[in-house]
C-alpha cells in the first residue's frame, strides 16, 4: 500500500519501498498492493518499470498491463532494479509477452544476480538481458 508523504512541498508517496511522484499517474500502468507497473518513458519505446513482488495473484494482471502498453509489435524494454520478487508463474506471464504482441524477446534491464542466474539456468528464449 503506498503511504503519502510530504517531501518540499511536493507530493510524494512510497509505493512498495519506493518513492514515488503523486503527480506522475500518467506513467502508472498497474499497482496493487504488492507491484507498481509504470512506463519509463515518454515516447514509443515500450519500456517499463516493474517496482515490488510479482506472483501468482498479480501475474496475470501486469501481463494484461503491459499487453495494453505493447500493442504493436516491437522490443518490449522492462526495468527490473526495483522488483523484489517474482516466481515462476510471473516469469511465464512476462515471456508470454515475448510472442504476442511483442514478436521478440524481451529486454530485461538492471537484472539482479539471483534473477540473472535463474534466467540462464532457464536459458528462456523470451528474454535477453541488457
Amino acid at each position: 500500500m503506498a503511504a503519502p508523504l510530504q517531501e518540499g512541498g511536493t507530493d510524494m508517496m512510497i509505493a512498495n519501498g519506493s518513492f514515488e511522484s503523486a503527480l506522475s499517474k500518467k506513467t502508472l500502468l498497474y499497482l496493487d498492493k504488492q507491484l507498481v507497473v509504470r512506463s519509463s518513458d515518454d515516447g514509443d519505446t515500450g519500456g517499463v518499470r516493474l517496482i515490488g513482488q510479482i506472483d501468482l495473484t498479480n501475474g496475470d494482471a501486469m501481463a494484461d498491463a503491459l499487453h495494453k502498453k505493447w500493442a504493436r509489435p516491437g522490443t518490449g524494454t522492462v526495468d527490473v532494479a526495483e522488483l523484489q520478487f517474482i516466481d515462476l508463474y510471473g516469469l511465464r506471464a512476462l515471456a508470454l509477452l515475448s510472442d504476442v504482441p511483442l514478436g521478440r524477446p524481451i529486454r530485461l534491464h538492471n537484472v539482479r544476480p539471483g534473477l540473472r542466474k535463474l534466467l540462464t539456468l532457464l536459458d528462456w528464449p523470451a528474454f535477453t538481458i541488457g
